[in-house]
């Protein structure tokens, strides 16, 4: 006999067993690799507590040298495998078991489990015996009542009839059991696209939005083409396409909605420094209804197509509206100010979805709290009153779509980790998590069928490498990198002649530094989450650049070096760093307030320039002015405006064009520059101080372009140019 060393750790619907090493739930086997229940039991023993990654490797993987993506692999295979906010990713730094365990199954310590076989036999004559012994006194009538001599045990042999009627009734008895199996026994719930196909749908990398009809017969997008947008409905069997809208000349599009019966399609769009409007069009095509203004986000319908919901902005506050269908009877469902803990609407082009049963809205919100911010999901009641769905926290969150049975969502969300936006499911009212997909594109849009079996979204994908043009050459440029993914979220000039630019690797994206002929480029950041907008200091000594590496986006410091990181900034949400021209403060912009800051490169308390709502600071060369973005009253249009870099009002200069990145100066500091996308085409372009008409600079081929920035001298221009593409992709769960 040994004594038997046996654990069990319960969550959820599950239980590890340690000695064999299996995951159960429901009494069901798991199938996991060792190495992942191996992480799996190492996180579950350090629950509630943060195990950095070089640990979890060390422990994991004690006589071998593994890269981290074996780590990450073994965090995504459990994930999947439990299908909920298990596991927690702390952002450049490891990972923490979030969910209540209970230890059970240990063995009492006086119970012993027989190892060894054995064998027992019994004699008749020996039991009776001892069966006549026992009988006491008061038992004696009872004992002349039983025959117990060995041939009273002996059965009678049964007559052929009475094995016939015990035959039938076991046959009866089997059926009814097999009957009361089939109908009765307690089902596990099919989950949603646990197993799943995709299927590009277009091929023109223009497809930039996209919904499909509840029925799944058709598909309709949005092409850009150049800066104008048209609307296509394409037949799923056929693959024949069909122009419903023409192409306009409109900024943004922020999506399309079927009505639940398929027969209209809502679609809403903004021109620049406009009001978004909400349309309604026949599917097959027909006239255009123009319904309602001031919509700032798609619709999502209520189940009787009467009525929509929505998100709308204000200044200072956003908010779920609600209205009939043809835009009158709007009501406010729900509000939030922009200094709230928790605020509605963090991304106002993301639409609210309704339930099926119409009962509850679902929307997206951020939440700020104990130096952290991230965004959820919450659901609204019909009297306003709000309930979070889920735990779990993302960095942000796309479109979302119920299921046709209610019993979750379907939704598009980046992690904390910077990785891309993918497809998840949230089990309603439950909350449970759990990642559809896992690669390495952007998702951007989202629909689905009314039989929940098929979904289409929108992959996305941005490239850029950096050239450099003379300043009176720019239409004959040189490329300086190569790794399609360099300088899309910002570049800037040191002193000496080198850049410091972004350059995304899988979830990461970091600052590195290069000359102007593109070698020996040096990493400067590393482990840190995503690092963008960078600035250099005049004297060429820091580097100044937004980062989320501690949960929230903030300003931080490095030298040139990449040694030293200080953060700067402690405020909810800041952005568009610029340094002043004597290099000892760096200007800014707190998102959550909406106000322009001055801080010490130092560190220290932030002071506000003004007290009006302005956006994308940046120092002119020479020091004296700021320009920014500012809208002088609510219903007015966005204006390109400077004030003084030691603060005051405003001074409007021109409308705000619609360009890409940030804007910037042109190096005498007497005009504003911009890379233009009215046309879809990326060049960049002047607007002088004075309000004059604005001005081409360069003339370049039809493409985006990310950032760009002048050398301190004027001579040169570094530009980050590329493509965005995008297409539409349909997801069938072919587990269904």
């Amino acid at each position: 006999m040994t004594r038997e060393n046996r654990h069990f750790y319960e969550f959820g619907p599950f239980r590890i067993d340690t000695l064999n090493r299996q995951l159960l739930r429901d009494e069901q086997v798991v199938p996991l690799k060792a190495k992942a229940v191996d992480t799996l039991l190492l996180l579950i023993q350090n629950r509630g507590d943060l195990i950095e990654k070089n640990e979890l490797m060390q422990r994991l993987w004690p006589d071998s040298f593994v890269e981290e993506a074996n780590l990450t692999q073994n965090i995504y295979t459990l994930r999947k495998a439990l299908g909920g906010d298990y596991i927690e990713t702390i952002p450049r730094r490891g990972y923490r078991f979030v969910a209540e365990v209970k230890e059970s199954g240990l063995p009492d310590p006086d119970f012993l489990i027989i190892k060894e076989r054995t064998r027992t036999s019994f004699s008749y004559e020996e039991q009776a015996n001892d069966a006549n012994e026992f009988v006491t006194q008061s038992d004696s009538r009872l004992a002349s009542a039983i025959d117990i001599s060995p041939r009273a045990l002996l059965p009678a042999k049964p007559s052929r009839s009475v094995l016939a009627r015990y035959w039938w009734v076991v046959f009866l008895i089997l059926i009814a059991v097999v009957v009361s199996v089939v109908f009765w026994w307690p089902r596990s719930p099919r989950i949603p696209f646990a197993n799943i196909k995709l299927a590009r749908f277009t091929t023109t990398g223009k497809a930039i939005k996209a919904a499909i009809s509840p029925d799944g017969k058709y598909l309709a997008h949005v092409v850009d083409e150049a800066g104008y947008k048209s609307i296509w409905l394409r037949q799923v069997a056929t693959g024949k396409d069909l122009q419903i809208v023409s192409p306009m000349h409109t900024e943004f599009f922020y999506g399309l909605t079927f009505s639940h019966d398929g027969n209209y399609i809502y679609y809403v769009n903004q021109e620049m420094n406009h009001l978004g409007m909400l349309f309604k069009v026949p599917s097959l095509g027909g006239d255009t209804t123009k319904l309602m203004e001031d919509v700032d986000s798609p619709v999502t319908m209520s189940p009787d197509d009467k009525r929509v919901a929505f998100i709308r902005g204000s200044p200072g506050e956003m908010s779920i509206t609600i209205a009939n269908i043809d835009g009158t009877g709007e009501t406010k469902l729900a509000v939030t100010k922009s200094t709230d803990e928790v605020r509605l609407g963090p991304t106002w082009t993301v639409p609210p979805a309704w339930s099926p049963d119409g009962r509850t809205i679902a929307v997206p919100v951020a939440v700020t709290k104990s130096q952290e911010t991230y965004q959820t999901i919450q659901t609204v009641s019909e009297s306003g009153t709000r309930k979070a769905l889920t735990s779990q926290r993302w960095e942000t969150i796309g479109r979302m779509e119920w299921l046709s049975g209610g019993d979750g969502l379907l939704v598009i969300a980046e992690e904390l980790d910077g990785s891309p936006a993918q497809i998840w499911h949230v089990a309603y009212p439950g909350g449970m998590t759990r990642r559809i997909t896992n690669d390495l594109n952007n998702y951007r849009d989202l629909s689905v069928t009314s039989d929940g079996r098929t979904m289409i979204a929108v992959q996305a994908e941005r490239k850029a490498n950096i050239s450099i043009a003379s300043a009176g050459d720019t239409g004959h440029a040189t490329q300086i990198t190569n790794t399609n993914f360099d300088g899309l979220d910002g570049l800037a000039w040191a002193p000496d002649g080198k850049l410091v630019y972004t350059l995304n690797t899988g979830d990461e994206e970091n600052l590195w530094l290069v000359d102007a002929k593109g070698t020996t480029p040096r990493q400067l950041t590393s482990h840190g989450g995503i690092n963008r907008q960078p600035v250099v200091s005049p004297d060429g000594r820091y580097v100044v650049f937004v980062s989320n590496r501690t949960g929230r986006q903030h300003l931080w410091r490095i030298d040139i070096d990449g040694q030293r990181p200080l953060e700067l900034t402690h405020g909810v949400e800041d952005s568009a760093p610029s340094f002043t021209a004597d290099g000892q403060s760096v200007v800014f912009q707190s998102i959550a307030t909406g106000r322009v800051l001055r801080i010490p490169i130092s560190g220290g308390e932030p002071v506000a320039l003004n007290d009006k709502a302005c956006a994308e600071p940046i120092v002119s060369p020479d020091g004296v002015n700021v320009a920014l973005v500012y809208r002088p009253t609510p219903a007015g249009l966005n204006q390109f405006a400077i004030v003084p870099s030691a603060g005051g009002e405003p001074r409007m200069i021109h409308e705000l064009p619609a360009h890409y990145g940030r804007f910037g100066w042109m190096p005498d500091s007497r005009a504003i520059c911009y890379a233009d996308k009215q046309e879809g085409v990326g060049n960049i372009w002047m607007q002088p101080l004075d309000g004059s008409a604005p001005r081409q600079l360069t003339y370049w081929k039809p493409g985006p372009i990310f950032s760009f920035a002048w050398s301190r001298d004027g001579k040169w221009l570094a530009f980050a140019s590329g493509t965005q593409m995008s297409d539409v992709v349909l997801i069938t769960d072919v587990g269904r």
